[in-house]
């Protein structure tokens, strides 16, 4: 079962890869994909590592194309949201925003959600992943054309911040490799390390780079007191 969900995750990761994935990565990701769901033998580590290998490799496409997804969808979300909902949905959308709601809070269920009918849930629901398309498509076509040159700006600018990511994350592993007088500290390392990855390839909460960067010092100060109480 959880082989399954971590496939289906994988087939979400290659299906909506962004603009400008260079072609051979785009080939191999699917070969990958293709052959995860023909091999029924593959435990969940062999095809956790294969995701990862990939989820790295698009990780700085993928967050230059978030973020002009978001730009967009708060652009235009909420007039296709409008344009998609019934008269009537659109009146208790209406009360729902005049109560304090806003459109964001629609995809997480915050806000008034109650003055909507179980009835208004399903279609709204059903309507916000048409926007979600819709905007998808649209921000796929924009950093194509009129925003092309700033993607590519941001898409290097993450490959950059990427690099620095995997330089930490490899010196994490290094320490942990060092660190023979304290196993469960060496442990506990490898399992940061190993959500930094998942956070990466979105088997795990998003990674947070101001983490990653406090965690060698982290881990520098927890082995310095270790040290310290061994002496007392």
């Amino acid at each position: 079962m959880l082989v399954q969900h971590t496939t289906d995750i994988f087939e979400r990761m290659v299906r909506d890869m962004p603009p400008l994935v260079p072609q051979d990565v785009q080939k191999d990701a699917r070969h990958a994909l293709d052959h995860i769901k023909s091999n029924l033998h593959l435990d969940i580590d062999e095809v956790e590592d294969t995701m990862l290998t990939f989820g790295m490799k698009l990780w700085p496409y993928r967050e230059a194309f978030l973020e002009f997804y978001k730009i967009y969808e708060g652009q235009l979300g909420e007039q296709h949201l409008l344009r998609i909902l019934s008269r009537e949905d659109k009146k208790a959308y209406s009360q729902y925003k005049e109560a304090g709601g806003t459109f964001g809070d629609l995809y997480s269920g915050k806000g008034p959600i109650h003055l909507f009918t179980s009835q208004q849930r399903g279609a709204l629901c059903a309507a916000l992943v048409t926007v979600r398309k819709e905007v998808w498509q649209y921000t796929k076509q924009a950093v194509l054309s009129k925003d092309k040159k700033k993607y590519e700006a941001r898409i290097e600018e993450f490959e950059d911040i990427f690099e620095d990511i995997e330089k930490r994350l490899e010196a994490i592993r290094e320490m942990a490799e060092d660190e023979q007088e304290h196993p469960e500290l060496a442990a506990e390392m490898r399992e940061h390390v190993r959500g930094f990855e998942h956070g990466l390839c979105l088997l795990g909460p998003k990674l947070d780079y101001a983490a990653v960067c406090n965690t060698d010092d982290h881990f520098v100060s927890r082995k310095e007191q270790r040290k310290l109480h061994q002496r007392v």
